[in-house]
């Protein structure tokens, strides 16, 4: 017996000692072919800057009725993908669980996150249950999530970032609040049909390239941060922006410019408003 204990406590070392700082999750976009879709440029952009880091695909349908995702209708691939993240991220985080842990999702594959990681459910769909899937380990790891195009966005939510001043076809019930709102990043911009109400199918389809830089510099700060740096100067809970219409001085990574923006123009020190694009301009450190 004693032998046998000791084995088993070995075999624990070795598998705590394989663990990764950091673990990168990815969700692919409606119809893409299994693997990351267009979350990848983000996913590997977050590897690079952490030497070491591992990433994994959520394995779900990520289908919309099609034949070529076999015919599963949007709603049921967003309840299988809803389980697949929770069973993944909770597995992991069980094997590693001092890895941080951050989410990128794009479309639909942000929408599974967005559900997986702030609960409330998905009526939209179908997800009756409010509940959040992710255990509270796991909660307590992830560092930062991005999702990009989600279906999910209302304009109003403390962590959106983009043009968009509408909602996607899936949205958040008015009011809502996400517990974790101030390690989230959401991007949506005005002429995205399926996260906004616009017509352009290419908006959404280019927010890697559009907000890429800006997502990575979100999730280094949190993931530093997590792993015992000082970068990161929200705190849980805080809203990392300032909300349209109040001028006061907004927080990093917070939105101070942009045509058509009313907010808040003056970022806390040490912070500068930086021009991302004409449309948005972003609390960064200088």
């Amino acid at each position: 017996m004693t032998i046998r204990v000791a084995s088993l406590l070995l075999g624990a070392s070795l598998v705590a000692a394989q663990c990764p700082d950091v673990h990168i999750f990815g969700a692919r976009e409606t119809t893409v072919p299994p693997g990351f879709g267009s979350s990848l440029a983000i996913v590997d952009s977050i590897m690079s800057a952490f030497p070491g880091a591992t990433s994994e695909a959520i394995n779900y349908p990520a289908c919309g009725g099609q034949a070529e995702c076999g015919d599963v209708s949007y709603a049921q691939s967003v309840i299988e993908g809803v389980a697949a993240v929770a069973s993944q991220v909770n597995t992991f985080n069980e094997q590693c669980p001092n890895t941080i842990l951050v989410l990128v999702g794009y479309s639909q594959g942000g929408q599974i996150f967005d559900d997986a990681y702030c609960g409330g459910g998905d009526t939209n769909e179908g997800l009756g249950s409010t509940a959040i899937p992710i255990s509270t380990a796991a909660q307590g790891k992830i560092a930062a999530a991005i999702f990009l195009g989600d279906p999910r966005f209302i304009h109003g939510l403390s962590y959106e970032v983009g043009t968009c001043e509408a909602q996607g076809f899936a949205p958040r019930p008015a009011g809502f609040v996400c517990p974790f709102a101030s390690k989230i990043q959401s991007y949506c911009d005005a002429p995205d049909p399926f996260c906004c109400n616009g017509d352009d199918q290419a908006t959404h389809e280019g927010y890697d390239a559009e907000y890429g830089a800006v997502a990575l510099t979100f999730v280094k700060s949190k993931v530093t941060a997590a792993l015992g740096g000082t970068s990161a100067t929200s705190s849980a809970g805080s809203s990392p922006t300032t909300p349209p219409g109040n001028t006061g001085t907004v927080a990093e990574f917070g939105q101070c410019g942009g045509i058509g923006w009313t907010g808040g123009t003056v970022c806390v020190s040490p912070f500068t408003c930086q021009v991302v694009n004409a449309y948005f301009s972003q609390c960064l450190a200088a």
